[in-house]
């Protein structure tokens, strides 16, 4: 009887961090950013704060649209 290899039982982690469709609340302009930013993120037409870094998951300030898996 042969046993089974520990090699075929590990399970690979999927990452925690995801790509976000977000809306910014003043102009409605739609933006695609990393949810664990290392930079503080700002709308391209108005200038408003969409995201701000935090260290790890960055705190996202505008409407979220959808999540990317």
């Amino acid at each position: 009887m042969r046993m089974a290899s520990k090699k075929n039982n590990i399970m690979v982690p999927k990452p925690g961090s995801k790509f976000i469709s977000v809306q910014c609340t003043q102009c409605g302009e739609k933006r695609i950013i990393f949810s664990h930013s290392t930079t503080d993120i700002n709308c391209k037409s108005c200038g408003e704060a969409i995201a701000k870094k935090t260290g790890s998951k960055a705190s996202v300030l505008a409407k979220v649209v959808e999540v990317f898996d």
